[in-house]
């Protein structure tokens, strides 16, 4: 499978069915990680993989309610890092930028081996580091629901996020996103531009 088979094959899936997390399964995600690019090669990422059922079930306190289905994961990998981690050129800090870059590796490592890695947003930062016992200088940037996808109807999800399990989220136009040789705030102008290498 080619970089761009992964890309589209890839999805923030919510309904997981159990796995068994072995040791080996983790190495082939850290091992990946380490190829990923950094400002300064600093590596500013760091990971934390849950797979201990108790330690599984105290994590599982920390998400919000839209984030119920995060129980049905068998691994949970919490990422963070600080600003002390990475390069700071010119006011520009790229250690958030730069541990995304390591964790877009990793997830696509994931779905290569067939498994589902989805970033969540929705959770206690304190009661979570605490639990992980982090340090209150670092920031936990996402914790990544691993496990691999189900169709089972077991697991409940809200309405709009069953049509998202069933069709991939609409994404934004090209044209919205991207600019040739400089940026044009009128969008139809833009629009033209970028419709010409898309013949």
């Amino acid at each position: 499978m080619n970089l761009t088979e992964l890309a589209k094959k890839r999805r923030s899936y919510r309904k997981l069915e159990q796995i068994s997390i072995t040791p080996e399964i983790i190495k082939e995600l850290v091992e990946i990680v380490e190829f990923s690019p950094s400002c300064d090669n600093k590596q500013p990422w760091r990971f934390i993989f849950v797979y201990d059922k108790d330690k599984l079930t105290e994590l599982n306190e920390v998400f919000h309610e839209k984030n119920s289905w995060v129980k049905n994961a068998s691994l949970l990998v919490a990422v963070f890092s600080n600003q002390d981690s990475g390069c700071n050129i010119s006011d520009r800090d790229y250690y958030l930028f730069d541990t995304g870059i390591a964790v877009s590796y990793l997830i696509l490592r994931a779905t290569e081996m067939g498994l589902v890695a989805h970033p969540t947003s929705y959770y206690d930062e304190k009661k979570a580091k605490h639990i992980l016992n982090l340090p209150e200088e670092m920031v936990l940037i996402t914790i990544l629901a691993i496990g691999k996808h189900s169709d089972s109807s077991e697991v409940i999800l809200s309405p709009d996020q069953e049509k998202d399990e069933r069709q991939r989220p609409r994404r934004l136009s090209l044209q919205y996103l991207s600019y040739l040789d400089r940026y044009v705030e009128d969008y139809e102008e833009d629009k033209k531009r970028i419709e010409k290498i898309f013949k």
